[in-house]
C-alpha cells in the first residue's frame, strides 16, 4: 500500500489547480496499487471523513489527536510514503521520524522560499525547520526541473537521498504540423497571446504598459485568455488601449490549442527570483509546444535557458517583429517530454 500525505482533489476548481494536477498525475502512475490519502489537522475534522473511491483508493480527512491510532495504522501498513510537498507534513512530521519507511518527497517548488517571497517570515521559518528536520529520513526527492534538484543538492549537500527529475506536463497538448508552422510564417497579422489570470506574479500591469506602446500598429493583434475577463477588460481600458486590436475572453482548456496555434509571441513575465528560476510553468510548456516565442521579463526560468530556448525580452518589443514560430522551442518540449517519460518509469519502480 502507498500512503500519500496529501489531499486528493474533490472539486472542479481543485481538479484544475496545478498542485492537484501533479497529485492526479502521480496517482495514475500507481493506478493498480492500493493507495491511501491522509490529511490531518489538530484544529478541525473532529469527525473523520473516510471515502472509498473504487478498488484502489481511500481518501481520509481526520484529526491528528482524535484519530491518532488511525494514522498510525496506515503508517504501519504502508510500503511507500509519498509526500506531496512539505506543506503536507506540518502536523505529521513526527510520524515520519517514528516509522522507518521508504519516503518520497515531491517538492512542488521552493516552499520556504515562496513564503519569504510573500514576506510571510514566520511560515518561512516553520517550513524550513520542518524540511531540515525530516530531510535525513527521505529516500527520494523529486523535482520538476534540474535547477530545482540542484538547488536542493546545494541546500542539503550531506543528504543521502536520490534525486529524480519529473516535469509537470499537460496531457492535452497536440503537435503542430509542418504545414501549420509554415503558414504562420506568412501571416499578415502578428498575433500576441496571454493565457492566465491577474495574480501579482504574472506582472499584468507591466504587460499592459508594454501593450499600450505597440497596440496601435495595425498588423499587431493581442489575444488575452483569462478567467477574469471583466477585471482584465477594466485594466486594459483604464490604460487607454484601443480595443480594436485586442480580444479578451475566457475559454476552456480544450479550446486553448486553437489560439496557441495562431499565436507567434506569448507573454510570461516572471521576476528573476529563486522560486521562478527553478520552476517549470505549465504556460511556458504550452506556449513552446506550439512554437510560440515567449516574451519574458527574466529569461532564467527553470531549465529553459540552459536548453537555449528562443525568447524575446519585453524591452525588445517594437514595430519590427516578424510573424514567425520557433521550431527550436518545439524540439525543446519534445526533449522535456522524453525526460518526463524517464522520470515516470523511475517513480513507478519505487513501489
Amino acid at each position: 500500500m502507498i500512503l500519500f500525505l496529501s489531499k486528493y482533489p474533490t472539486t472542479q476548481e481543485e481538479f484544475r489547480d496545478g498542485f492537484f494536477q501533479r497529485v492526479l498525475n502521480i496517482d495514475k502512475l500507481f493506478d493498480d496499487k492500493k493507495k491511501v490519502y491522509i490529511t490531518a489537522s489538530p484544529y478541525r475534522d473532529f469527525k473523520k471523513s473516510f471515502l472509498v473511491q473504487g478498488d484502489n483508493r481511500i481518501v481520509i480527512r481526520c484529526n491528528v489527536f482524535l484519530h491518532f491510532h488511525l494514522i498510525i495504522k496506515y503508517f504501519i501498513k504502508a510500503n511507500l510514503v509519498y509526500i506531496q510537498s512539505i506543506h503536507n507534513i506540518l502536523y505529521l512530521f513526527l510520524f515520519i521520524k517514528i516509522f522507518k519507511k521508504k519516503y518520497v518527497l515531491d517538492l512542488h517548488g521552493l516552499v520556504p522560499e515562496e513564503f519569504r517571497m510573500f514576506k510571510d517570515y514566520p511560515r518561512e521559518k516553520i517550513f524550513n525547520a520542518l524540511e531540515q528536520f525530516i530531510y535525513s529520513d527521505l529516500n527520494y526527492v523529486i523535482g520538476v526541473t534540474n535547477k530545482l534538484v540542484n538547488f536542493y543538492k546545494n541546500k542539503y549537500p550531506k543528504a543521502k537521498v536520490e534525486y529524480i527529475v519529473y516535469p509537470i506536463l499537460p496531457n492535452n497538448l497536440t503537435d503542430i504540423t509542418e504545414t501549420e508552422l509554415s503558414e504562420k510564417h506568412q501571416d499578415s497579422k502578428i498575433n500576441f497571446i496571454y493565457s492566465g489570470n491577474l495574480q501579482p506574479w504574472q506582472n499584468i500591469d507591466l504587460m499592459i504598459q508594454h501593450i499600450s506602446k505597440i497596440n496601435n500598429f495595425d498588423n499587431y493583434f493581442f489575444q488575452i485568455l483569462t478567467g477574469q475577463v471583466e477585471e482584465m477588460k477594466k485594466k486594459i481600458t483604464n490604460a487607454g488601449i484601443d480595443m480594436k486590436n485586442v480580444d479578451i475572453r475566457g475559454v476552456s482548456s480544450d479550446q486553448l490549442e486553437k489560439y496557441y496555434k495562431k499565436a507567434h509571441y506569448g507573454f510570461i513575465l516572471r521576476n528573476d527570483i529563486a522560486v521562478n528560476n527553478v520552476a517549470c510553468p505549465t504556460k511556458l510548456i504550452e506556449y513552446m509546444n506550439y512554437g510560440i516565442i515567449p516574451i519574458v521579463l527574466s529569461e532564467d526560468i527553470g531549465d529553459f535557458k540552459g536548453m537555449e530556448y528562443e525568447r524575446l525580452g519585453i524591452d525588445k518589443l517594437s514595430s519590427s517583429l516578424k510573424a514567425r514560430k520557433s521550431q527550436g522551442n518545439i524540439q525543446i518540449i519534445k526533449k522535456i517530454y522524453l525526460e518526463s517519460k524517464k522520470g515516470k518509469q523511475i517513480i513507478q519502480g519505487l513501489y
